[in-house]
């Protein structure tokens, strides 16, 4: 365990606060409309960017040092075994991040570290380790926001620790066997918000009622106007046979008509009505 965490060390400090490693650890951004009131009175509709899920060198580490220890089948160490590791990384975390933010940062990169550490302090840090990290958490976290304009981040944040907790919940299953044990059962409570069907970064559309314990299982799904036209498309072709049998009754009614109407015909119908013993019985 001891050579994966300098694996995971080595893998982290990839991120850095330079131009190349910031637009190769930054993932798509969220977009988020927001209203405010203008000094006339007016509404103003603005667009912000939000993080919505922590930066690559991360979470990958995270995943790949979660991935080794899954092989060694976890469920059967000792608790007294896997709390150190959370602890060791957590630790290992706030040593770099706190070397990066004593750095000059952007205010998008100095946001997206933001989230980061509300993400590893989300997944990472338990009831018993809490007030071990809350200085040295709470002094790195108001370090980094002073990157931040306040004006921004007041509207940032309440959008950050929303999406913190949404990615949080995405990640606690891959993540399991780094994740202490009373952190699981809080984060697996958390609602993931459904006003909205259809993640930004999901090429499928996704099932407008999805299924409650499945939350982000993308289920392929037509859309209305697809739906509709594959209905009328459905209907015609049931009504067709109706309207082929309908017209092919209408000509035949229509050549029985012509045929009464023949001057043979007329002429037999007035010799036989002219005699009245035709058709009676003797």
């Amino acid at each position: 365990i001891s050579s994966k965490l300098s694996q995971f060390s080595t893998s982290l400090f990839s991120l850095t606060s330079s131009a190349g490693s910031f637009l190769t650890s930054l993932p798509a951004w969220d977009k988020v409309t927001i209203s405010e009131t203008g000094d006339s009175g007016q509404e103003i509709n603005s667009i912000i960017s939000i993080p919505p899920s922590p930066s690559l060198p991360l979470i990958t580490s995270l995943l790949s040092l979660a991935s080794t220890i899954h092989r060694s089948h976890p469920s059967s160490f000792p608790q007294s075994l896997l709390s150190p590791i959370s602890i060791n990384i957590f630790q290992m975390i706030l040593s770099h991040y706190a070397s990066l933010s004593s750095q000059a940062l952007t205010q998008n990169f100095a946001l997206q570290l933001l989230f980061d550490l509300h993400f590893t302090q989300t997944l990472l840090v338990s009831r018993d380790t809490k007030d071990q990290f809350s200085t040295t958490l709470s002094t790195l976290l108001s370090s980094l926001e002073t990157n931040i304009d306040p004006f921004d981040l007041s509207v940032f944040s309440p959008h950050l620790h929303s999406r913190v907790k949404k990615a949080a919940a995405r990640c606690v299953s891959g993540l399991g066997c780094l994740v202490p044990a009373d952190r699981v059962a809080i984060i697996s409570s958390y609602k993931i918000s459904t006003t909205t069907t259809q993640d930004s970064h999901n090429i499928l559309c996704v099932e407008p009622q999805p299924c409650p314990r499945f939350q982000l299982l993308p289920l392929s799904t037509a859309s209305l106007s697809k739906v509709s036209a594959k209905a009328a498309l459905s209907s015609a072709h049931l009504q067709l046979p109706l309207l082929v049998g309908q017209a092919a009754v209408d000509a035949k009614k229509t050549a029985a008509g012509k045929t009464d109407k023949s001057p043979a015909h007329q002429t037999a119908a007035s010799f036989f009505g002219s005699m009245p013993w035709f058709g009676t019985n003797s």
